[in-house]
Formats: C-alpha cells, sequence, structure tokens
C-alpha cells in the first residue's frame, strides 16, 4: 500500500464514519441548540463537508468549492446570524441547516473527494499548499483538514446526539 492508496482508505473511513453517526439524524437533532458554547449538529455537520469541499475543490484542485460554484450554501444554510461571505461557509454556532440538501451536498462531496484522491500519483502528494495553519504538503493538508477533521467532528457529532438521547457511534 502507497501513501495515496493509505490516505483513500483514511477518507474513506472518515467519511464512512461520518455517514453512520449521521445516518439517523433528524431535522429536530441537527437543528437544537446545546447549552454553554458547543456547536448545533446541523452546523457541524454542514462544517465538516465544506471544509472537505474546500480542501479538495480549494487546495487540492485549485477551484472554487462547490459551497460557492454550485450555490450549495444558498441552498444547504436555512438561517446563519452575522456577516455572509459567498467564499467561507457561515459560522457555527448560529447555523441551520436543510437536512435534506445537505445530504444531497453530501453525496456530490464525497464522490468528487474520492475522484479526486484517485487521480494522484505519490509524487503529488509532494506539492506544497497554502493552508490556514500555513504551508503543508498536500499529504499533511488531507490528513489534517480531512481525514483528522472529520473524525474531530463525529465524536462531537455523537455527543450532541447522545446529550438529545439519541445514539452517536453506531458501534
Amino acid at each position: 500500500m502507497n501513501t495515496v492508496e493509505l490516505l483513500q482508505y483514511s477518507v474513506g473511513n472518515a467519511l464512512g464514519i461520518l455517514g453512520q453517526v449521521t445516518a439517523d439524524l433528524t431535522q429536530e437533532q441537527a437543528d437544537w441548540t446545546p447549552p454553554g458554547i458547543a456547536n448545533p449538529i446541523g452546523g457541524l455537520y454542514w462544517h465538516t463537508l465544506a471544509s472537505v469541499d474546500m480542501a479538495v475543490h480549494g487546495w487540492g484542485l485549485g477551484q472554487a468549492p462547490l459551497f460557492q460554484r454550485e450555490g450549495w450554501q444558498e441552498k444547504v444554510v436555512v438561517s446563519s446570524a452575522g456577516e455572509q461571505r459567498k467564499d467561507h461557509p457561515p459560522e457555527i454556532r448560529e447555523t441551520r441547516v436543510d437536512l435534506a440538501a445537505l445530504r444531497e451536498y453530501e453525496k456530490l462531496v464525497i464522490k468528487a473527494a474520492h475522484g479526486w484522491l484517485a487521480s494522484l500519483s505519490p509524487e503529488d502528494l509532494e506539492r506544497q499548499v497554502k493552508t490556514p495553519i500555513g504551508e503543508l504538503s498536500l499529504a499533511q493538508m488531507v490528513e489534517t483538514f480531512v481525514i483528522w477533521h472529520i473524525n474531530a467532528h463525529c465524536g462531537e457529532i455523537s455527543a450532541l446526539k447522545g446529550c438529545q438521547g439519541a445514539t452517536g457511534y453506531p458501534f
């Protein structure tokens, strides 16, 4: 197994777990505002997928992400407080989503991520990309902004479902 194959497996695994954690998510659970400073599930779910979209299309391919280019932000985000920017997803805490539209967007993001990863060679993974935390190799960007990021938010979503009396991780 080479590095590309390992990243393909790891991204597929992370997206699969996200799918399992959100498979039975209801609109009511997605909209629930937890106490304290925790974010609602719907906002987290949107943020997670929009971040994969940004990593794949923006940093990986040098294109506008689907949420911007194809208008998915307007289709998915029902309401949010604060300044709305076309080039960046809205703040998580105040974001409410249309769960059905978000699931359609998720399918496109997953397809794009898998397609992009399948096009890479081990040499491609050495290319340097600018990220909010500095310049990283493409491999480091995928690990940090896709794999780790998805897994971290799966834990948050699972915990927030548990706070509502629902099952988070299905295993």
